[in-house]
């Protein structure tokens, strides 16, 4: 199943006793990369939503954001570092006296560095019922997501479909040229060479052997089938259930690599001009593939 890397999902309540708010953003990545945020009073609650982002989602880099407030909240607590302080309006003094700088250290210079002053929550008593129901929200935002990655997923499905007809279109057009010059190519050979054999009298039924391995070394009736075979692997991956753009990327390389193989043997400019293109059209099918879970 084809689903994009790539998604936003969001939910929110706001009742009496708790008003939360859930934002999740997913972009390209290897790997399942989590980043998230959540203020102090929901600690408790991070390796909960951690677990259930896990289970939802295979790979991207994830930004995912919660905050929550309650009815019986405390007032936060205002604090200041003194001692940072007394080394902060010694340093900005320092610079303005030894660049020639004006203006003085204000109070708006020194609260803006971290640390100086902050603001500490009170922990706030998080009951079952609020976490199922902030636990709910983080589920909500999820399936938004999804289906966002579902719906560019579809849209990938149709590229990547496109992208694979065009490999094995221009690996038919490599089968016709290679077919089309391989005999011409045995005889060339082997009327260069019968000339040869005649000056060095050599045995022509060796020498005819010998030509035919030549030009089976220059066959690449092999890498067309396993290139195709790749382009079938593909495609059924891609009808599958499961999360597929690793192994959609693994078979990119595959198709790479026969690809190169086949431009390495081209005994033509035509046929070399046409393994180019072949490479041009798995690099596309690649690039695409980094936007698939």
């Amino acid at each position: 199943m084809i689903l994009s890397m790539t998604g936003f999902g969001a939910a929110s309540e706001e009742a009496a006793d708790l008003k939360a708010w859930v934002t999740v953003r997913s972009l390209n990545h290897r790997f399942l990369e989590l980043s998230l945020h959540v203020p102090r009073r929901l600690l408790a609650l991070e390796p909960r939503i951690k677990g259930l982002i896990q289970t939802r989602l295979g790979r991207g880099k994830v930004d995912a954001a919660v905050r929550a407030s309650f009815a019986d909240d405390a007032a936060g607590e205002v604090t200041s570092s003194p001692a940072l302080i007394v080394e902060l309006v010694r340093a900005l003094r320092e610079i303005e006296a030894g660049h020639g700088l004006e203006g003085g250290v204000t109070l708006e210079d020194v609260i803006r560095f971290p640390g100086a002053v902050e603001v500490q929550e009170r922990a706030s008593s998080l009951d079952e019922g609020r976490q199922q129901r902030i636990l709910g929200l983080v589920g909500r935002a999820l399936e938004e997501l999804r289906a966002m990655r579902r719906a560019e997923g579809a849209q990938l499905a149709s590229a990547l479909e496109e992208r694979l007809a065009a490999i094995e279109a221009a690996a038919g057009s490599i089968e016709q040229l290679a077919e089309a010059g391989k005999a011409a190519r045995c005889q060339a050979l082997l009327e260069k060479l019968r000339g040869l054999a005649a000056e060095l009298g050599l045995d022509e039924a060796r020498l005819y052997q010998e030509v035919v391995r030549a030009a089976e070394r220059a066959d690449v009736a092999e890498e067309l089938a396993r290139l195709r075979s790749h382009v079938a692997q593909a495609r059924e991956l891609m009808g599958g259930e499961s999360a597929c753009g690793k192994r959609l990327d693994f078979l990119a390389q595959e198709l790479m690599r026969e690809a190169n193989t086949i431009g390495s043997k081209s005994a033509s400019a035509e046929l070399t001009q046409q393994a180019v293109g072949l490479k041009a059209e798995i690099e596309r099918f690649r690039e695409q593939v980094q936007n698939v879970e």
